[in-house]
């Protein structure tokens, strides 16, 4: 849905994507196996011509999307999600996007209809785009979706819409599709987190109070 960003980034050294998987799933305790497939030129063809055939078919830049009054950015981001999907679904042709239940990567799913094959399709939504911007957009943090949902390596396709917004009207201007490769480079921000048990169960000292 709408991108979530983090300002003022350190400098980080980019991994392949391939690379922080496998990484990913040791510390998961899991035995790495390959999550992100190379794409086929044919495949990358066909997706793409079924897109701007359908936002050109559906006349997607011309429609007023109505957004709810007092909407933060990131709830106009996803109400304008949520008129996309099932706009373009009408016009897409040999595919369909299908939602992909359970939090996580991926958010939805790209189904090829005559061959039943899925590719994690993840959309999301943001009023700017800058080739030199360096915020995060967060992508995924977990295997266990996409292991679950994905037989072995698969091909990805990260989706971005562009949309203009005023008037209590938003607009798609664009679409943007990203075909991952396992060489594709993504920073890593490793996050310690804590819970309940974990402070009960803990050997350092703790005062409750009263």
């Amino acid at each position: 849905m709408r991108e979530r960003e983090s300002p003022g980034a350190t400098k980080q050294m980019p991994t392949r994507i391939a690379e922080y998987y496998n990484e990913l799933q040791r510390r998961e305790g899991l035995e790495p196996v390959e999550l992100v497939a190379e794409w086929q030129q044919r495949d990358i063809d066909s997706i793409s011509a079924a897109f701007r055939t359908a936002v050109g078919v559906s006349r997607m830049t011309e429609l007023d999307i109505p957004i709810r009054g007092g909407s933060t950015n990131q709830s106009i981001g996803n109400q304008v999600a949520d008129f996309f999907v099932p706009t373009i679904n009408q016009h897409l042709q040999q595919y369909r996007i299908d939602a992909c239940p359970g939090g996580g990567y991926p958010d939805k799913i790209l189904v090829e209809i005559a061959s039943h094959r899925t590719f994690p399709f993840e959309l999301k939504a943001t009023s700017t785009w800058d080739a030199a911007d360096s915020n995060r957009r967060v992508l995924t943090s977990s295997s266990r979706k996409l292991r679950q949902r994905f037989p072995g390596a698969v091909n990805h396709v990260l989706a971005t819409i562009l949309y203009a917004t005023g008037g209590g009207i938003s607009r798609v201007r664009s679409l943007r599709l990203d075909f991952i490769e396992p060489s594709t480079p993504v920073n890593i921000r490793l996050e310690a987190s804590v819970s309940h048990r974990l402070l009960a169960q803990a050997t350092h000292r703790s005062t409750t109070i009263p």
